[in-house]
């Protein structure tokens, strides 16, 4: 009843709904290859329920796409997007969760992965982790990017949380823009760009558990990128050969994060970015979301956040069963388990050779002081 009430409110041809939501329902089950959605019938939205939240949110966002679109471009007509947080870092580095914790109310409107090449068609033209050099004028990603940072650019997955009337800026997440990112900060200096760090043994664990997912998976799709390759990666050419050869997908994934990591901490002026680790907020949640506020509203003052631990805890809508949160391990140091002293050992000497071997201590917590000589501080 509530599905042709809805059809007839805002005129959709509802036999092609269903089509488009069955479409939808195949596509999640084939790019996730998820075993734990249980589906009875898709009317009656029988499903697992934190898959189900995700699912409606795409569905209703196709379906309330024309309504929904006029109160997003309503509020940039009134300026209410002056305020842009860019949120980036590499899959599986807990971007999702810190951008719910960073819109715990809701101000923002999210814009989840816009910059993403496989499930946003209007970037298609990117590759994955595409480097892009300051002074290169990109035409094409320059408009794009200028209709993303103004709040003019809609789409049904990248809006699919966005449910309120009014809002009070933009949070903008990616996970494939770390090598574009100083490039599009000269261009759009109002932004305010947060990168989040996460261990990359870490990282290489939870991607290997998500293999049929979008990722990189080859770091000679790197070095193959002939500027990323004269302006940052020429000296690890042997090291990334050798790594690509050897087919170890733990050490490919660390390798991967070494790269999109070490070149934005090399680009940007420390004052123009903010490092987030991954590490440090699930410790000390409160205080690093107000310690990102105080870089995003440019102030010494009291910005601080107290978040409920309800708020805190709750897995964000890309976490799975498998993951060390429902397995009662730490999220910190679980990995350290399930690799042998080899593999960490070949690992470790991945990350010595871009000088980020120290970056996390034997308790898989972070060195700052190691990204002060990254970055010539």
């Amino acid at each position: 009843m509530l599905f042709t009430h809805l059809c007839l409110l805002y005129g959709v041809d509802g036999k092609k709904l269903i089509i488009k939501i069955s479409s939808l329902y195949h596509h999640f089950i084939l790019s996730t290859n998820n075993r734990d959605v249980s589906f009875c019938c898709l009317a009656n939205w029988k499903l697992e329920r934190k898959k189900a939240v995700h699912i409606e949110q795409i569905i209703l966002s196709h379906l309330l796409k024309p309504v929904r679109d006029v109160t997003l471009h309503a509020n940039r007509l009134l300026d209410n997007y002056d305020e842009v947080i860019w949120l980036i870092g590499d899959g599986r580095s807990g971007t999702t969760w810190v951008s719910d914790l960073l819109n715990h109310d809701k101000k923002y409107r999210e814009m989840f992965e816009p910059f993403h090449p496989q499930h946003v068609d209007e970037m298609s033209f990117l590759s994955p982790h595409e480097y892009v050099r300051a002074d290169d004028s990109h035409d094409q990603l320059k408009h794009i990017a200028a209709d993303v940072f103004s709040g003019t650019f809609t789409h049904p997955v990248v809006d699919s949380a966005n449910h309120s009337h009014l809002y009070s800026g933009l949070l903008i997440k990616d996970i494939f823009a770390n090598l574009f990112a100083y490039w599009a900060s000269i261009r759009f200096p109002n932004l305010k760009i947060i990168l989040l760090i996460r261990n990359p043994f870490s990282v290489a664990l939870s991607k290997s558990k998500k293999k049929d997912w979008y990722w990189v998976t080859d770091p000679m799709l790197l070095l193959n990128q002939r500027k990323l390759y004269e302006d940052h990666l020429h000296p690890f050419e042997e090291l990334i050969k050798k790594t690509s050869e050897n087919n170890d997908y733990i050490l490919r994934q660390i390798l991967i994060w070494s790269i999109i990591n070490y070149v934005p901490l090399r680009q940007f002026p420390s004052n123009k970015i903010h490092i987030a680790f991954y590490e440090e907020v699930f410790a000390d949640t409160n205080n690093q979301i107000s310690s990102a506020f105080r870089f995003v509203k440019n102030t010494r003052e009291n910005c601080h956040v107290e978040l409920d631990d309800e708020t805190i805890k709750r897995p964000s809508r890309v976490v799975s069963k498998d993951s060390s949160l429902f397995q009662d391990k730490s999220p910190v140091t679980s990995w350290k388990n399930e690799f042998s002293p080899k593999q960490i050992d070949a690992g470790l000497n991945i990350l010595d050779e871009f000088g980020l071997a120290e970056l996390y201590d034997d308790n898989s917590l972070p060195n700052r002081k190691v990204l002060n000589t990254i970055q010539g501080l």
